[in-house]
Parts: C-alpha cells; structure tokens; sequence
C-alpha cells in the first residue's frame, strides 16, 4: 500500500512541476532577449511587425522583428520607402535582389548609403524601410553579435545620410 502512495504522490509532482518547467525560456529566447537588450541600450526600438505580402508570397508573412532607429524631430526620410530581399535576382531589382516595395524610393544620397551597406547585410535581413520617423531593418536575428553590429552601423549609416531637419525642404 505505501508503494501506491509513493508512485501517486509522484505522479502529483511530476504534473505540477511539468508544466513550470515547460515555461522556463528555452537557449533560443535566452538568445533573442540578449540581442533585443543590447539593441535597446543602443537607442535603437524593437518590435514585431509582418512584411508586406509580395506576389510570390504563398502564404501570409510572419511578423520578424523589426530593429528601428528612431530619427531626430524632422529628420527622418523625406517619404516612405522599403526595400525587400527577393526571393531571386532581377536586373529590375536595386542591386540585383533588392526589390522596392511600392511607389516610395529612397533619396540619392540613401541609396548610395544603401549601395555602401547592403553588400555587407546578412543573409537574415528581409528588409529595410524609411519613414518620417526614422529607419528599420527586418531581420530574424540569426547571426547573434556579428549581424547585430552590422544591422547597427546601417542604421546608422542612414541616418547619417538622411538631410538634417534645418536642410530639410519643407
């Protein structure tokens, strides 16, 4: 009889700290979390955003994390733009298989930023856009510290291209 004791009050354990075990963050998430902070005490903000749906797209896009550089009041690109990576190369294509996404185009002195930068992009970035509120890249975070630095220095390569808001037409 105290067999069965022992084996239920095991049981009773093992469904109880199943579960909480089961809630701990796995090496991944540990991972993710370290990236996101040492982005945010660079200034840069980071949140999950989906891209828009391309016409090769079979499915709905799943929401990346998005690694943004806030700009300066008026500082930020003049109009809205976005740069995808394509699924194939393209002569039409911003440097082969970078698509532009809509009607926005960066500024000249963006894209020779962008003509700079790019090469150096790791595979893990989808995306990169500018807005009136500063610029983002679309990245899955694969590369850790390395594509982290090189996601950074774009951004800031950027921002620096961008006009500063006493130059700025308006």
């Amino acid at each position: 009889m105290n067999i069965w004791i022992v084996v239920i009050l095991l049981g009773v354990l093992a469904m109880v700290l199943g579960p909480v075990m089961m809630l701990q963050p796995s090496e991944r998430d540990r991972q993710q979390e370290a990236v996101r902070r040492r982005a945010t005490e660079k200034g840069l903000r980071v949140t999950l955003e989906a891209l828009p749906r391309q016409a090769t797209d079979l499915s709905e896009p799943e929401r990346l994390p998005v690694y943004r550089q806030p700009a300066a009041k008026g500082g930020g690109p003049a109009r809205d733009w976005m740069l995808v990576r394509a699924a194939y190369e393209h002569e039409s294509h911003f440097m082969g298989v970078w698509a532009w996404q809509g009607k926005g185009r960066a500024t000249p002195a963006e894209r020779a930023c962008l003509r700079e930068c790019l090469p150096r992009m790791p595979r893990s970035v989808r995306a990169l856009s500018g807005d009136p509120g500063g610029w983002s890249i679309y990245w899955t975070e694969a590369g850790g510290d390395r594509a982290l630095a090189v996601v950074e220095e774009t951004l800031a390569a950027l921002r620096g291209c961008s006009p500063s808001p006493a130059s700025a037409p308006g």
